[in-house]
């Protein structure tokens, strides 16, 4: 059986077609209530806690196990429905992607970290038995791909601004007649993990022992009147500051790379942008806006390139 699995290994969540998780695991199970991949005499449990951020993702073996954990979830369907059987042999073509800017240094390195693993890989995921083989390995660029989900919203116009905001960077991408223009093709450290820890330390600062969540962070900038309440005026002000001047931030950014928000369509992508949607809409700074909700659209928009470079049947 050959089976397509289209992974988007994001610094923040790894998102496939149907599922999606924080980037992050532990080594051993102990007190784990979740997902657990036995590999190599090891056993793996998901983590909030993210993995650290890298550009060379193939620099140690964190993205390969998340990856496991990726295909090990959308095979779970497969075993359940009978299409596949314990012990059948599972060929699997891997679709997966890098920011547009590291596309063109690490594209060759990244497929080779997944097709270097010598044939069968054997591992369990919550004690299912499964047995794959990477048989082909395809990197497309992120951001791009997301973008092509809303193709026919996009399709006629000559020029789109393309930011997809992570949890440690923003990708910022012109596509020119739909394809990448190298010349406004960038990424910068103004993800929302970042404003995450700078709004933590300063409620510290300000008085709070602990800081706060993460979880309380995103409630407060996206105005959820149940986590307002409890917190004052100032800090639920401070929050929000914060988020305004992120948004402001990203869009200065764009400008100074060479895009023009006022008369080019610009597409927000990333759980970043559904995040600071609000904040960019009230800026009054962006006219014609497009917001892709789809967590999932980088790993759906790998499938499209994937299915156009095929020749048709």
């Amino acid at each position: 059986m050959n089976r397509l699995v289209s992974v988007d290994t994001g610094n923040g969540m790894i998102k496939t077609v149907n599922t999606a998780f924080t980037s992050g695991y532990m080594e051993g199970t102990h007190a784990i209530d979740g997902d657990v991949l036995s590999y190599k005499g090891k056993d793996y449990a998901l983590s909030n806690t993210r993995v650290v951020q890298r550009n060379d993702k193939t620099e140690n073996e964190d993205y390969f196990i998340l990856t496991l954990f990726a295909i090990g979830k959308e095979l779970m369907s497969d075993f359940k429905s009978g299409k596949v059987r314990t012990g059948m042999l599972i060929d699997i073509t891997l679709l997966c992607g890098l920011p547009p800017v590291h596309f063109k240094v690490y594209r060759e390195k990244f497929r080779q970290y997944f097709m270097d693993r010598g044939g069968n890989i054997h591992f369990t995921l919550n004690n299912q038995p499964m047995n794959v083989r990477i048989v082909d390995t395809f990197v497309s660029p992120q951001a791009y791909a997301a973008a092509l989900t809303v193709v026919n919203e996009i399709a006629y116009a000559p020029l789109v601004n393309v930011i997809d905001i992570g949890g440690y960077t923003s990708d910022y991408v012109q596509l020119e007649n739909l394809r990448i223009n190298m010349d406004i093709c960038t990424s910068s450290y103004t993800g929302v993990n970042t404003m995450f820890q700078k709004i933590s330390e300063q409620v510290r600062a300000s008085g709070g022992a602990i800081g706060i969540r993460d979880k309380t962070i995103t409630d407060i900038i996206l105005n959820d009147s149940k986590s307002i309440v409890g917190y004052s005026k100032a800090r639920i002000d401070l929050i929000q500051s914060q988020a305004r001047k992120l948004a402001n931030d990203i869009l200065s950014e764009a400008t100074s790379y060479g895009m023009d928000l006022i008369e080019d369509t610009t597409v927000f992508i990333g759980g970043g942008s559904l995040l600071l949607k609000e904040y960019f809409v009230n800026t009054g700074k962006v006219k014609k806006m497009i917001f892709v909700d789809d967590i999932h659209a980088n790993a759906k928009g790998y499938e499209l390139i994937h299915k156009a470079r095929r020749p048709a049947a």
